[in-house]
């Protein structure tokens, strides 16, 4: 585990910078520890590409996408690459299902919001009174020969 100074510095940016991503609950696994409650974050994690409300927007999108919304209406706001580098990263991070990310066009219609998506969705909705993202999960179960699927639509 590495504190905010020495991911601040592995990152190329502030440690106020580090502290918001912490505190944002873009770095799922980051944890308060010790006395002062300091944040310590694995070794291994990579620096988030956008913030918290850039990665929602990614979210948000998917769900857009499969209610009706072209893929070519989708005015992104992010060059190709960064919203390559955030779909890849809300991946990794298991945020959303997993999908090639060079294919977005087709891959992304067939994507899900995992809960810890709709988590983070719904921390920014609650701290961020701008803008409404939404989140839809989806389940399915068999049971013996029947099968069972579900849905939810988290709005706040």
């Amino acid at each position: 585990m590495k504190n905010v100074s020495e991911k601040a510095r592995e990152w190329d940016c502030s440690v106020s910078t580090v502290k918001r991503y912490c505190a944002s609950g873009i770095i799922p696994p980051a944890e308060k520890r010790g006395i002062r409650g300091a944040w310590q974050i694995p070794d291994n994690w990579n620096r988030p590409p956008m913030t918290r409300r850039g990665l929602c927007y990614l979210l948000d999108t998917i769900y857009q996408l499969n209610h009706g919304v072209l893929f070519g209406d989708v005015s992104w706001g992010y060059s190709e690459d960064e919203v390559k580098s955030g779909y890849s990263y809300l991946i990794s991070s298991a945020f959303m299902s997993s999908f090639d990310v060079n294919d977005l066009e087709n891959a992304l219609a067939n994507a899900t919001v995992t809960p810890r998506g709709a988590e983070l969705i719904d921390r920014e909705n609650i701290e961020n009174k701008k803008t409404r993202f939404r989140a839809h999960l989806t389940g399915r179960a068999n049971i013996g020969l029947a099968e069972l699927e579900g849905g939810v639509e988290l709005v706040h």
